[in-house]
Formats: C-alpha cells, structure tokens, sequence
C-alpha cells in the first residue's frame, strides 16, 4: 500500500464519520426536534462543518472536473487501491445523503411549525430544557 493510499481513504474516512455525525443529529432532530441530547454541541458543530467542506469540495470537483473525488484523486495521486477508491465514493455519497437529511430536517421542524432560533432548526430553549431534565 502506498502512502498516497493512506492519505487519501484517512480523509475519505475522517470524511464519513463527519457525514454519520450529521446524519445522527438530522435523525434525532426529525425524531425528537432536538438533536442528540448525549451529542455535544462542540462535536454536532465540527461534523455540520466537516460535511460542508467535503458536500462543497466534492460538488465544486464536478462542477470543475466533471468527475467524481475517486475519479480526480486517481488522476492526481496516481493508481490508488480500488479499495481506497471505493472509500472516496461512499464519503462522497454520504455528504450528499447529508446534505439532504440536512434539507428534510429543515422541512419537518417547519412543517411542525417549531420556533427555530437562528439557523440552526430547532428551537434552542426547548431543547435545553430537555436536555436539563
């Protein structure tokens, strides 16, 4: 295995679990209207920004490149491991169900009417509330 190898599925796989924090919160929030209570704030926040540099990065490489990142990142580091490459794919499929999950949550706290402080689409007080239950 190459060192390009290791590189590349270690961000695909920082990249992933940035996307199941997301998903995990969007979960909670279409569930509950709250996220996760036993999810700090700290961790939700570093995984909504993770999964928009990678949802950004991967549509602004096939805006550019019209490729997918397993496409681009063959081409630039040279021949990766399918394995590697089957890594890149399933991050890059993850950000957009992320992103999407992002927009449905979004849409149920509307439709249920929530008072959303901000952007962050769940009304922070009642959460608090519960989470100091």
């Amino acid at each position: 295995m190459r060192p390009q190898d290791n590189l590349v599925s270690g961000v695909a796989e920082i990249g992933f679990a940035f996307c199941l924090g997301v998903l995990w919160s969007e979960w909670n929030i279409i569930l509950t209207g709250c996220g996760p209570l036993n999810f700090s704030d700290t961790l939700e926040r570093v995984c909504y920004q993770g999964l928009i540099l990678l949802a950004g990065g991967a549509l602004f490489n096939r805006i550019v490149t019209r490729s997918s990142l397993a496409d681009t990142s063959d081409e630039f580091f040279g021949p990766l491991n399918e394995f590697t490459l089957w890594q890149v794919r399933v991050a890059e499929l993850a950000s957009a169900l992320g992103v999407i999950g992002a927009l449905l949550a979004l849409g149920f706290q509307y439709a249920r009417g929530t008072n959303m402080d901000g952007l962050s689409g769940i009304d922070i007080n009642l959460c608090r509330a519960l989470r100091d239950l």
